[in-house]
């Protein structure tokens, strides 16, 4: 047999150490600077997973071999958060806010920034852009999103008692209020679109479920828990009956909720625990659920050390 050169070699064996890397246990290991990512996207179309990014702004791709690369470099984008991939019109949906963590952070926006903007997934140009914080007073952070079939855009605020809606001519608003998302800390965050004509809504702090009608948003149900959902972060519809919570705020874990009475009440599965900390958000590809560990405890610690490593844990 023929001896390859030894550059080749190399060459090789540093792409199969690579791979081994990205897959092992099915796991996907992807590097970039200090992006600590909140939200993903799955793309079937593209192959790749969107990304979002707490401290530098900047939205990725990262493929099932875990290569990352920048593919929007916006300035709007203070801290990108929640992402939502609305397939029907080839948009990226990117919430923005301003936690103080971010190399674009401003003292004006601190606290006080809740956007959302519309890129095309294919070119990634900026097609819309909402200031959601100028529709109510108080604090803002713009968390995460969903759309419904009529092409509505959802948007939860974690620090105004409100979720947001954009209709599919642009016009933005103050969809839902309550004082049931009024709290200390972060309130709302993750939501769902259910197809029976409603949200289900995460309460990070209280571990509350909520479920808005769409068609009157003043009909606010808490749904009734067997045990609360303290850290709730990701939400993801995996069937009428079921949705599955990613959980922080020391939880560091994911689990499935179910129901059997249309959201009236519903029940906690056993919770698996994730590879590494503060994991945020989830996306299905096939039959496979990967979960993003976005260390963002290691962000707002000044004494952790900084990461550039992130794994999307297949489960």
């Amino acid at each position: 047999m023929k001896t390859l050169p030894s550059s080749l070699r190399r060459l090789l064996l540093s792409t199969l150490l690579a791979s081994t890397t990205a897959f092992a246990g099915g796991n996907i290991t992807f590097s970039t600077e200090q992006a600590y990512p909140e939200g993903i996207a799955w793309s079937a179309t593209q192959k790749v997973f969107f990304v979002s990014s707490v401290h530098q702004g900047v939205v990725g791709k990262v493929t099932l071999d875990g290569r990352y690369t920048p593919f929007i470099r916006d300035e709007k984008l203070i801290s990108s958060a929640g992402l939502h991939l609305d397939t029907a019109r080839n948009l990226l949906w990117v919430a923005i806010g301003d936690l103080g963590a971010s190399v674009r952070s401003k003292p004006e926006n601190q606290g006080k920034l809740a956007a959302i903007a519309a890129y095309d997934t294919t070119t990634g140009e900026r097609r819309a852009y909402h200031d959601l914080g100028a529709l109510i007073e108080g604090g803002h952070f713009a968390n995460d999103i969903t759309t419904d079939p009529q092409g509505n855009v959802y948007v939860t605020d974690s620090f105004a008692p409100v979720v947001y809606r954009i209709d599919p001519k642009g016009t933005a608003s103050v969809f839902a209020k309550s004082d049931w998302f009024k709290g200390e800390g972060f309130n709302l965050n993750g939501l769902v679109y259910h197809p029976d004509g409603y949200l289900l809504v995460g309460k990070y702090n209280s571990g509350e479920l909520f479920r808005i009608s769409t068609k009157d948003p003043s009909n606010i149900h808490r749904v009734k828990l067997n045990d609360t959902l303290v850290g709730a972060d990701g939400l993801l519809l995996r069937g009428r009956d079921r949705i599955t919570v990613v959980q922080n705020a020391g939880k560091d874990r994911v689990l499935d909720v179910v129901s059997h009475d249309g959201w009236e009440t519903a029940t906690l599965q056993p919770a698996k625990a994730t590879a590494q900390s503060f994991p945020t958000a989830a996306a299905v590809v096939g039959k496979d659920l990967y979960v993003l560990n976005a260390r963002l405890d290691t962000l707002f610690s000044a004494e952790a050390p900084k990461v550039n490593e992130f794994v999307l844990q297949k489960f």
